[in-house]
């Protein structure tokens, strides 16, 4: 009974600690000091360009153009307009609207630059969208980005600038990144400001709230991530999740200023993805805690670049990921072998100090992919049941995604006890940890060698259970209270890994989060009661599948959510 209460434990205390990591700051207030991003200062710009909608060419996009023109000269900017015509597929966008300005609607750029003391050197660049989708007031995509990038130059003195310091916040975004494509255009075609630039901060959001993610840099970012790493003081970003952007067919206003040769930093809140596009997302529905971290990490960037006597050069990349929202870690990626070494070092360290025979260690092998199969198949299925198999609404998916996080959490734990009943009641705890971790430890290795960047979600945490592992083979007792300590901060670690999937593409394949199912059953083994009671296991596994395949007919069978625009999704 006490292993049985340990494990509740130890995933409770998971589960709350990945909770919190999840959740942006608390928002700010206007009466915080003048050197500080407040959101609640930044919720009036909101409040200002996002009471209606304002696409392209429309006339509140006309007014809320006004308004951002006026509060640019207010915070010392000299302020121009460009016009960018708009091409066909931005056209066809707009018919799918509905709008009947289609053929006659330009994109028209605000450009606004504040003098440094060197206006010789490269330029620090702010950049969002302040159009909206057709039929939504865009409080989040993209107000929230414009009213933060105003904010953090109220925040940064002028006399403090180095160098230029330019917002440029586009239009037409919303119907193909026009009036990023039209700054950025190579050669003569683009602005000219656009070759001064040196460096460029993007804001953006896809969703009503949630952290938000540092998800692309340019190339050759070592020195790039260092900067992130010594002044933001609320990170959220891993080299994994960069790369696999790099790799995705996604595009922001940020991807033509990359085609460009222009490097920097893209962030967004990505949380209540069914707010994204959504008639619902009003200044007074757009969580203001995801406005103050990107803000936050926004001025903390902003202000290191353009008070920097040089920006950073190239330099070769580097893997890094914050560590549960408190401080970033990065390094080279050849110290991930060494990392991998270690890890090795001490598995096979416990392994020498255990009595154990080969064919019961391979026996731990079997575990992981009896347990990930079982993730991997339970969401696949649940994933059909909740509606994936008959045509969708990509908007109404999104709405459903706390409904599948839930769901896939439920088939998670059936795995998990299924997995328990399964497994041969002969396995001891150091049969089945050393095989789990050389498994491991082979994952590790392929991924460092096709993904480097990928270290934080399989290099970190079986280094972790290493360790556990030596002091477990060492000192009994204390090394199943390491265990334990190491089991509930891996689990809220990759479970931050897991929801970040969900958001991305959960409302798809949730079962690319049984890619974290070895590395998780390696953590929570020596925590696993044995024997078990495999009749007890099997019905709650039953019990667990059934409440998964409830919230799953209740996706595919109700309504459209009322968050849903009214045009047909395109994505």
């Amino acid at each position: 009974m006490r292993k049985w209460l340990a494990l509740a434990v130890t995933l409770v205390l998971a589960g709350l600690i990945g909770w919190k990591a999840a959740q942006p700051p608390a928002p700010l207030p206007a009466s915080a000091p003048a050197d500080q991003f407040s959101a609640v200062r930044a919720m009036a710009d909101v409040r200002a360009i996002a009471s209606t909608p304002h696409p392209t060419g429309s006339v509140a996009n006309a007014a809320a153009r006004g308004h951002l023109v006026e509060r640019l000269r207010g915070l010392g900017f000299v302020v121009r307009e460009t016009s960018v015509e708009l091409p066909e597929r931005a056209k066809k966008r707009m018919r799918s609207w509905r709008l009947d300005n289609a053929e006659t609607a330009r994109a028209t750029n605000i450009i606004a630059l504040r003098p440094g003391r060197d206006p010789a050197a490269p330029a620090v660049a702010m950049m969002a969208h302040y159009d909206s989708v057709a039929d939504s007031p865009g409080a989040a995509d993209d107000a929230a980005g414009v009213a933060s990038a105003l904010e953090i130059a109220r925040a940064i003195p002028r006399a403090a600038q180095a160098r230029d310091l330019v917002i440029l916040l586009t239009d037409g975004e919303e119907v193909g990144l026009v009036g990023a494509r039209g700054f950025f255009a190579p050669g003569t075609a683009g602005d000219p400001l656009a070759a001064r630039i040196g460096a460029l901060v993007n804001l953006e959001t896809r969703g009503g709230g949630g952290r938000a993610f540092m998800f692309e840099t340019g190339p050759e970012n070592g020195n790039l991530i260092d900067l992130y790493r010594r002044h933001v003081t609320n990170p959220s970003t891993t080299s994994m999740a960069v790369k696999v952007y790099q790799l995705l067919p996604n595009s922001t206003d940020f991807t033509p200023a990359a085609a460009r040769g222009i490097t920097g930093f893209n962030f967004a809140f990505s949380g209540d993805a069914g707010m994204y596009h959504s008639p619902l997302i009003t200044p007074d529905t757009v969580e203001q805690g995801a406005i103050q971290h990107l803000g936050g990490q926004g001025l903390d960037i902003v202000r290191a670049l353009v008070t920097a006597d040089a920006l950073p050069a190239p330099a070769p990349d580097v893997v890094f990921s914050d560590v549960l929202g408190q401080f970033t870690i990065a390094y080279p990626p050849a110290i991930g072998w060494l990392l991998i070494g270690i890890a090795g070092a001490l598995i096979l360290l416990a392994g020498r100090r255990a009595d154990t025979r080969f064919a019961a260690i391979a026996g731990g092998v079997l575990d992981a992919v009896i347990f990930t199969t079982a993730v991997g198949v339970l969401l696949y299925v649940g994933n059909l049941l909740s509606g994936a198999d008959a045509p969708g609404n990509y908007y109404d998916r999104l709405a459903a995604l706390p409904r599948l996080e839930a769901q896939a959490l439920l088939l998670g734990i059936a795995a998990l006890a299924l997995s328990m009943a399964i497994i041969p009641r002969r396995r001891s705890l150091w049969d089945g940890w050393l095989g789990l971790a050389l498994i491991n430890l082979v994952i590790a290795v392929a991924a460092q060698i096709m993904l480097p960047a990928a270290g934080p979600v399989f290099t970190w945490p079986l280094l972790l259970a290493g360790l556990a592992m030596a002091l477990t083979a060492r000192a009994a007792r204390a090394g199943i209270i390491a265990a334990a300590a190491v089991a509930i901060v891996g689990v809220a670690w990759l479970g931050g890994f897991v929801h970040a999937v969900m958001l991305s593409v959960g409302g798809d394949i949730p079962s690319a989060a049984a890619a974290f199912a070895p590395m998780t059953l390696l953590l929570l083994w020596p925590l696993l009661p044995h024997p078990v009671p495999r009749r007890a296991l099997l019905v709650a596994t039953l019990a667990l599948v059934l409440a998964a395949g409830a919230i799953a007919l209740w996706v595919r069978l109700d309504p459209v959510a009322v968050s849903v625009p009214p045009w047909p999704p395109s994505g």
